[in-house]
């Protein structure tokens, strides 16, 4: 049986260097906070005493408090530390930390490749699929190690996803964020699979355009980049959705259109 153990430690350079070189499991350090940390150390203003745990797992994995590590590193100080040993490593994922561990984090640190922008893609997905698509409630989002738990289930899809997603951002200029495209896509993809594709590679691309809705929401989007008042989310959510009914029904429109006082929100179909 494990056993944990909570200790007050005077953890040198030398020391966190070495805990630090032993985890591989980092998560992507945050400079300023670090910066923070060191300044605060090197003029003897970091308080010791807040009960905030070095968590380090059985397996020497720096579950919580890599920034602080780093900072007694870049500040050359010494720092005393109550630090937690022993824990379980699969509890990373739902720790309550100075510094919250996002879900990027979590998809770092579990190896997943494009774990930049495979959670939001996901989480935006998901708020697609449920209707949900603004004033979601945090009760309805699903935590760090469930949306982990869902590209699982499909890894291969999600990875797909994200590498089609990126070349369709960059070729569209960076219009619309990855976990728009990402989302949209996924959702779509569910609905018409051959569509789906030649719609985001239509809008994205603006080569071969089948459709004279997709050239006016690339216009909506080009005007919008460069207008002082942005489009709402929900106005542009509900102007992806309406081409996309009119691409997969060929349906031609004079003016793309959405009132959000006086329309239903658009549902998409198949």
């Amino acid at each position: 049986m494990n056993t944990i153990t909570f200790n007050t430690e005077l953890i040198t350079p030398q020391m966190a260097k070495a805990l630090l070189e032993s985890n591989t499991n980092n998560r992507r350090p945050k400079s300023p906070i670090i910066m923070r940390y060191a300044s605060d150390m090197q003029k003897g203003l970091w308080k010791q005493n807040t009960a905030e745990f070095i968590k380090i797992s059985k397996s020497g994995q720096i579950l919580d408090g890599q920034h602080r590590l780093m900072a007694v590193i870049k500040s050359n100080t010494p720092i005393i530390f109550q630090v937690a040993r022993g824990l379980d490593d699969n509890i990373f994922d739902v720790l309550d930390t100075g510094t919250s561990r996002n879900a990027s984090d979590v998809f770092k640190i579990a190896g997943v490749k494009h774990d930049n922008s495979i959670p939001s893609i996901i989480a935006t997905y998901n708020k697609i699929k449920s209707g949900k698509m603004y004033n979601i409630q945090k009760h309805d989002r699903l935590n760090n190690s469930e949306l982990l738990n869902q590209y699982y289930d499909n890894e291969e899809f999600w990875q797909d996803v994200a590498k089609k997603t990126y070349a369709w951002y960059v070729s569209f200029a960076k219009l619309l964020q990855p976990s728009i495209i990402g989302g949209f896509y996924a959702h779509f993809y569910e609905l018409n699979p051959d569509k789906a594709t030649t719609f985001f590679s239509e809008l994205s691309t603006g080569i071969n355009v089948s459709n004279n809705v997709i050239h006016l929401l690339r216009n909506k989007l080009m005007q919008d980049r460069v207008s002082l008042r942005k489009m709402q989310p929900i106005l542009r959510y509900a102007f992806i959705i309406k081409t996309w009914n009119c691409y997969v029904s060929g349906k031609s429109l004079n003016v793309l259109k959405y009132d959000t006082q006086r329309d239903e929100f658009p549902t998409p179909i198949k």
